[in-house]
């Protein structure tokens, strides 16, 4: 009877040490965004969750647009960014060392509202220096004239080397 309490121990405590097979990864998916990203063997490197710092930088720059505080996302961003507007069809260079842009933009606005689904920061392993913010949410405007829209945007922020370079944004109407 000693033997079989002692057996039933053993197998307990070593059923306790192995690892379960549920673990999440720590990277996956295929990266070919640009040119340098590929492994020295030629295959694509992984996606791996982005940096804090820069999910902050996101984030700040995205609620700055919401409370119509425009110097504070040139403060976050590079002299020009890429912007894929979802309301628009193109990709157009952005003059972000001013607030030109941002005011002609919101210069109908009277207030933002966005409410966040999700946020996932995305980075390529190895990489320190860029991550791509993916905020997926909804956004009601308030027009100056008393007027509303609305949409639900999946919206990618990219920040490189600690300042916000493109804005990529999908769009459907709610």
């Amino acid at each position: 009877m000693k033997q079989l309490i002692l057996f039933a121990l053993g197998l307990t405590l070593i059923s306790c040490g192995t690892k379960s097979t549920n673990e999440s990864p720590k990277s996956g998916g295929i990266w070919h965004l640009s040119d340098g990203i590929f492994n020295s063997d030629g295959t694509s490197k992984k996606a791996v969750i982005g940096e804090d710092s820069d999910l902050k930088i996101a984030m700040d720059f995205f609620y700055a647009y919401e409370q119509l505080e425009p110097e504070k996302m040139v403060s976050l961003s590079e002299d020009i960014i890429k912007f894929h507007p979802g309301d628009l069809a193109g990709v157009f260079d952005v003059d972000a060392s001013n607030t030109d842009f941002i005011n002609e933009r919101q210069s109908t606005f009277e207030s933002i509202e966005r409410t966040v689904v999700n946020v996932t920061p995305l980075a390529v392993e190895g990489s320190k220096n860029y991550t791509v913010v993916e905020i997926n949410f909804t956004e009601v405007i308030t027009h100056k004239d008393g007027s509303s829209t609305s949409a639900h945007y999946f919206e990618r922020i990219h920040v490189e080397n600690k300042k916000v370079n493109r804005v990529v944004q999908w769009m459907r109407p709610m």
